[in-house]
């Protein structure tokens, strides 16, 4: 029992990489185990060749929390480190939504889709805009 959300993210391959380090950095200096590491537990996951989208459904998602804290914290680092991303929480009240952003210069060559929501998140849609912009490429 308890508030629920559902949340998305999207950012670069590079930028997923540094938040995998960062996550794993913050449970190893706060002695946490691996079962925090939320980024084991995506209910969804679209990869292509230079973005990630991935999230989870019906999750406590409290900042506070030991595994939600760590992918935040991670969030502002990559800012700091001018990587791109995307994220939007959905929860159970009408106008409970969060949602931040930000364009690094590390991505900018790389067009990050916004996560589609009509009160949840149109997951499909945004995999069809991220496949178009690969077939775009070739």
């Amino acid at each position: 029992m308890g508030y629920r959300s559902d949340v998305r993210i999207i950012l670069s391959i590079d930028g997923f990489n540094e938040l995998s380090k960062h996550v794993k950095e913050y449970l190893k200096l706060n002695k946490l185990n691996d079962h925090y590491n939320y980024l084991k537990y995506m209910d969804v996951v679209h990869r292509t060749k230079d973005a990630i989208y991935f999230g989870w459904n019906d999750i406590k998602w409290y900042e506070t929390y030991d595994g939600v804290f760590p992918i935040m914290s991670g969030l502002k680092n990559l800012q700091e480190n001018q990587y791109s991303y995307r994220y939007m929480r959905i929860g159970e009240g009408y106008g409970d939504v969060d949602e931040c952003f930000f364009d690094g210069k590390n991505d900018e060559n790389i067009d990050l889709e916004y996560p589609s929501m009509i009160r949840r998140f149109d997951d499909k849609y945004v995999f069809r805009c991220m496949n178009r912009s690969k077939e775009q490429e070739r």
